[in-house]
């Protein structure tokens, strides 16, 4: 016999309807067929099976030693096949909100909210995908968040983190920062981040310096990096001062990994924003709702901003 031959399944199903039963009438009665059905059904399984399952008697059926252990591992594998369909059905049925943003944006702003997110609706699955903006076709998912990009029919655009640029270290390299002036910064390692996306220059620090009235060379020393992220992780570990956007570093502040510095604040040239289809889904309008909302709200009480979004999309 092929060793990947299943028995009858018809079969099988009324076998364990009456072994459970330990009644052909019940098992019948139960899959909605007569009772002689699933008397044929249990004879040809003991054919297959070349032995007897059940022995008859005037009283009723009951069990063979061989058909009491061959019960117990078809519930075992009827059960597992149950559970496994439904979990397929459910991921199946289960709302999807795909997010694609740039890699900073993802790593330093959107987890920690889509996290919060996923904890108050874990009916959602939120999918967060690091990838660089495509110059053409569609957005490739719910969500976007990147800078402004052409017009797509049937999305619109909204800011979303425009938040200016500030310096920030760790407390390792200067303590609370509270006393340092910007003439000291420029005795410290500096990290500067260099976005440079179709022409559009992220600000520097021959900038902050200008705008704060010190005199530095040019160009500047110092680690060079073209994601923010890299940089507010060097940041973070005390490699040195980096010039950054305050949405993507107010959690590492809130956090104290990371203190902002005396100094002038920057407007952030290019400022992030949410592209969204003008009719969503109701799991992505939630999404997308709760995101500005936190936005909007500097993320000052995160969890309670999340909470009132939560609230009101599901009135």
């Amino acid at each position: 016999m092929d060793k990947r031959a299943l028995p009858p399944l018809a079969a099988l199903r009324a076998f364990e309807a009456a072994a459970r039963h330990m009644s052909f009438s019940r098992a019948a009665t139960e899959l909605h067929v007569s009772a002689a059905a699933v008397s044929h059904q249990i004879k040809q399984l003991e054919q297959w099976l070349g032995m007897p399952v059940f022995t008859r008697g005037a009283n009723g059926v009951t069990l063979t030693l061989a058909g009491s252990d061959y019960a117990m591992r078809i519930r075992d594998a009827f059960e597992r096949l149950i559970s496994t369909s439904c979990a397929v059905r459910d991921h199946q049925q289960r709302p999807v909100v795909k997010i694609r943003t740039q890699f900073s944006v993802a790593a330093l702003w959107l987890t920690p909210r889509v996290a919060a997110l996923s904890r108050q609706r874990p009916e959602l699955e939120i999918r967060v995908i690091a990838a660089e903006h495509r110059a053409s076709g569609g957005m490739n998912g719910d969500i976007g968040i990147y800078f402004r990009r052409a017009d797509l029919p049937g999305h619109s655009q909204r800011p979303l983190l425009t938040a200016p640029f500030r310096a920030y270290a760790a407390p390792s390299l200067v303590g609370r920062g509270q006393g340092l002036r910007p003439a000291d910064v420029a005795g410290l390692p500096l990290l500067h981040l260099s976005i440079e996306d179709r022409g559009w220059a992220s600000p520097g620090f021959i900038d902050w310096f200008e705008q704060a009235g010190v005199s530095v060379p040019a160009p500047l020393p110092g680690l060079r990096f073209n994601l923010a992220h890299l940089a507010a992780n060097a940041a973070v570990l005390g490699a040195g001062v980096a010039l950054l956007p305050h949405d993507l570093c107010a959690d590492a502040v809130r956090q104290g990994s990371l203190v902002a510095l005396p100094g002038p604040a920057l407007e952030a040239p290019h400022p992030y924003m949410l592209m969204c289809k003008d009719r969503p889904s109701e799991a992505v309008a939630w999404v997308r709702d709760a995101l500005l909302r936190d936005a909007t709200d500097g993320g000052s009480d995160r969890s309670q901003t999340l909470r009132e979004v939560a609230r009101s999309g599901r009135a």
